[in-house]
């Protein structure tokens, strides 16, 4: 008798987990808008709505503009946790399963439902440990008999969160829940930072950049070099870095590498595999963002239990914080230092080089990563492209061959995607492009999936039989 597998001993547990049902037939266009724009109306409505019996919210330990925009999280509402829990329970499944710790056959439909309905439950799981750390670190409670209650909103807000998710990649709404919901904390901080009226605590200008213009003008033009290029506050030069690195990366994406082919049983008609010279998607760049938030969080730790007073020399090079105001701020050269986003007071050469640095060996390394994970290598691309029945001219029609072809320009495609991605990332929180240089490059990433996802729904209404065809072929 074959040992049971881990996924089949919990299946009676799994079977209770909520889920949304596909629809019984394909939505049209203009049904499916109307689904995602809903999920964005509640999410919004979330992320506005406080929590009952919580007076005081801090930020989650550990904030920092980077964490606010992967998390999607909006402190002290139904939205404190954002996606958070879906974001962690997604990267440990997929390393599990990427390990083989986790025996899951992708391919079986069943396996798939498995996965979704543990994905779930270890998603509402890990929101239950961040619901009681923030009732114990992060609220300030009316009563602490409201502590339960409290813990009770967050895992329903967490809750609803994963059916809007799942109900947007089921077929209902457009792409996915996670990506539309980071998109839209994007779009919120870009619009907070841009228009905001309410003033800034420490220079009593108004956080908005265009309403803080007027005001340091009408408050007179020495309060305007605060808002040109500050400290801990949206500027003018992050507003039209916004503008300009924005188009940047538009153009870039726009860019592509076509490699000739032909139709096997009609060599003389031509056709061309286009690829993006930003070969790598969304995810590699949020696992670098993941990265420096955990790394971020992990030093923050040790130097509050270890070194709170920088007395630890060996410690010292590794975190050191001293405090400013009512702020902590990483001391020279301390590794901490170099990973803050958005960049400290005190910039030096040393941190923009290493922090350049970091973000283009993380984004590299996650790009190749995920290549290779996601059908994205010259094996992958090759076997699609037999399967299709097309073939490279001058070349047979095999994964081999043609792999081979191939393996020169998606490793230098994922490479030169890997190298801009990070440089981008890190001159944007340079330059203090709001939504931090990752959140804009997500922005832009996530702003064209769905744009080219409206483009073909609307060309498989118009022409229903084209998408039988396509089918057919894959």
């Amino acid at each position: 008798m074959s040992q049971r597998r881990f996924i089949e001993l919990i299946d009676p547990i799994l079977k209770y987990v909520p889920t949304v049902p596909r629809p019984l037939t394909p939505l049209s266009l203009s049904s499916r808008l109307m689904w995602t724009f809903l999920a964005i109306t509640v999410y919004l409505l979330m992320s506005i709505t406080p929590l009952y019996g919580v007076t005081r919210a801090t930020s989650p330990y550990g904030f920092t503009q980077l964490t606010a925009i992967i998390f999607a999280y909006t402190t002290g509402t139904l939205a404190h946790l954002g996606i958070g829990p879906l974001v962690i329970s997604g990267i440990i499944l997929e390393i599990l399963v990427f390990s083989k710790i986790l025996n899951i056959d992708v391919n079986d439909p069943m396996d798939q439902a498995r996965f979704n309905a543990l994905y779930k439950l270890l998603a509402l799981a890990i929101a239950f440990f961040e619901a009681v750390i923030a009732v114990t670190t992060q609220f300030t409670l009316a009563s602490p008999i409201y502590a339960p209650f409290v813990i009770l909103q967050l895992l329903i807000a967490t809750l609803i969160i994963i059916l809007l998710d799942d109900l947007i990649s089921k077929g209902w709404g457009l792409g996915s829940g996670i990506s539309l919901f980071i998109l839209v904390s994007i779009v919120k901080t870009i619009f907070w930072w841009t228009f905001s009226p309410v003033i800034n605590e420490f220079d009593k200008l108004p956080v908005g950049v265009i309403p803080a213009i007027f005001a340091a003008i009408s408050q007179g033009f020495d309060k305007l070099s605060v808002i040109i290029y500050g400290f801990g506050r949206p500027t003018i030069v992050g507003f039209i870095a916004t503008i300009i690195l924005a188009g940047l990366i538009l153009y870039i994406e726009m860019l592509r590498v076509s490699i000739p082919l032909s139709i096997t049983q009609f060599r003389g008609i031509k056709y061309s595999l286009p690829l993006r010279v930003m070969y790598v998607s969304v995810l590699p760049i949020i696992f670098t963002a993941f990265t420096i938030v955990l790394i971020d969080y992990i030093l923050r730790g040790i130097w509050f239990t270890f070194n709170p007073y920088n007395e630890n020399p060996w410690l010292n090079w590794l975190v050191c914080m001293e405090r400013i105001g009512g702020t902590f701020i990483p001391c020279e050269n301390s590794v901490l230092y170099f990973l803050t986003t958005p960049p400290p007071p005190n910039i030096t050469p040393q941190y923009v080089i290493v922090h350049i640095l970091i973000y283009v060996v993380l984004c590299t390394i996650f790009a190749y990563l995920w290549v290779n994970i996601a059908g994205m290598s010259a094996e992958d691309q090759a076997r699609y492209i037999v399967q299709a029945r097309l073939s490279i001219p001058g070349f047979r029609p095999s994964v081999k061959i043609i792999a081979k072809y191939l393996e020169k320009y998606i490793n230098a495609l994922t490479l030169t995607s890997g190298v801009l991605a990070g440089l981008i990332a890190a001159i944007g929180d340079l330059l203090g492009v709001f939504g931090g240089g990752i959140g804009l490059i997500l922005l832009v990433e996530i702003i064209l999936q769905y744009y080219a996802l409206a483009v073909h729904e609307q060309l498989f209404e118009i022409y229903p039989g084209l998408k039988r065809i396509i089918e057919g072929i894959t």
